[in-house]
């Protein structure tokens, strides 16, 4: 079984590690996983927690002190583990742990929530597999992340561990002027700081003249995130994103784009949520013609969301989507490697990226990784 494959079977499976209970279990995007360097030449971030492990036939041993993934009984594959990062092990100057500032995602990327809260929360506008807000009750991050202590400890991460790019995302905001005028002023203090590329992710402003102003502040890449395609997923999935409208994605996405150029905006598409497969390939069709990157990631359920007994979806059908959606990718310049900061260029919650190299093997991103350590 080639890294490839193997990415996508624990992506969709997950992988039995001996201790799990430090692992992240909320907040917003796919979670309550390890990242893995799957030997020789994928990278890639692998559910270890949920009931739906409990029938994975893959698990985490070691050989003579390395790391391996079995199937059963069998050695498949060698893999390292990221270790901790090692600005996690300081403080900001007001004494907050720099664990609860950021995170990162994968060797070369910091992310963080700037707005751990989300306005749809509060009603029936809740995204259904959504855990943005699960992190503030188990007090592992904070609220609001401000400019100074955002600087000091991404500046840190930058020494110590070598981060090359940002990720902020957001919540949705009561006062979204506000909010994005906040975001402008972070995204301008960290840029004159760390000289770092930057993407910020946010839903459709209701002024689009926004996006000139994000950029102007800073900001390199975007992500305005749709989910799916499917009407109906929409609608009954993320009704707080659909009462915002298809067209009106389109219409933010196709401003972005004159704004941020091709590639520098993308969509997370999860699949497993119940959408007709047809949908993803046309969506992603789409977004490849507006020179959106379709960032395809297969669902994950999150303790504590309304989809938590929802299990991901099988790695057949990823593979099919993939393919497809590489096969739409490969008529167009350009492509997750020509992202410059964000979800795409870490690439580890998808295996499109790696898809897309096997169609042209010349697309070939290469990542530094941190010093391994054991996951007991």
């Amino acid at each position: 079984m080639d890294s490839r494959t193997l990415k996508v079977e624990l992506q969709s499976y997950g992988l039995k590690i001996p201790d799990a209970r430090d692992i992240r279990r909320g907040g917003a995007g796919p979670t309550g996983g390890i990242h893995l360097k799957i030997l020789p030449d994928s990278e890639a971030n692998i559910p270890v927690v949920g009931d739906f492990l409990d029938s994975s036939p893959y698990h985490l041993d070691q050989i003579n002190g390395e790391y391996w993934v079995f199937r059963d009984d069998i050695a498949l594959a060698q893999v390292e583990l990221m270790g901790e990062a090692k600005f996690y092990e300081h403080k900001t100057s007001t004494g907050i742990p720099m664990q609860k500032m950021g995170l990162l995602h994968c060797s070369t990327t910091f992310a963080t929530t700037l707005l751990q809260t989300c306005d749809f929360w509060q009603d029936r506008r809740r995204c259904k597999f959504c855990g943005i807000e699960l992190t503030l009750k188990d007090r592992s991050t904070v609220g609001f992340k401000n400019a100074k202590s955002l600087v000091e400890t991404i500046l840190l991460a930058k020494e110590l561990d070598g981060i090359s790019n940002i990720v902020f995302t957001s919540g949705v905001a009561r006062d979204e002027e506000k909010a994005l005028l906040k975001y402008a002023e972070i995204c301008s203090e960290v840029k004159k700081a760390t000289g770092l590329p930057i993407q910020l992710q946010i839903i459709p402003p209701e002024d689009l003249s926004w996006l000139q102003r994000l950029k102007d502040s800073g900001v390199d890449a975007l992500g305005v995130h749709i989910e799916t395609f499917d009407p109906e997923v929409f609608e009954n999935i993320t009704p707080g994103k659909a009462k915002i409208g298809f067209d009106y994605y389109v219409e933010t996405w196709k401003e972005a784009v004159n704004v941020f150029g091709r590639w520098q905006v993308s969509t997370y598409v999860l699949v497993g949520l119940g959408e007709r497969l047809e949908t993803v390939i046309e969506g992603a069709t789409l977004c490849a013609e507006i020179g959106v990157y379709p960032f395809i990631v297969p669902f994950r359920p999150i303790a504590g969301t309304p989809m938590e007994n929802v299990k991901p979806p099988k790695p057949e059908i990823m593979e099919y989507v993939y393919t497809e959606v590489a096969k739409v990718l490969s008529k167009y310049d350009g492509g997750s490697k020509s992202s410059r900061a964000g979800c795409v260029s870490c690439g580890e919650c998808s295996a499109l990226p790696d898809f897309e190299r096997a169609l042209n093997p010349s697309n070939v991103r290469f990542k530094k990784f941190v010093k391994p350590i054991g996951v007991s």
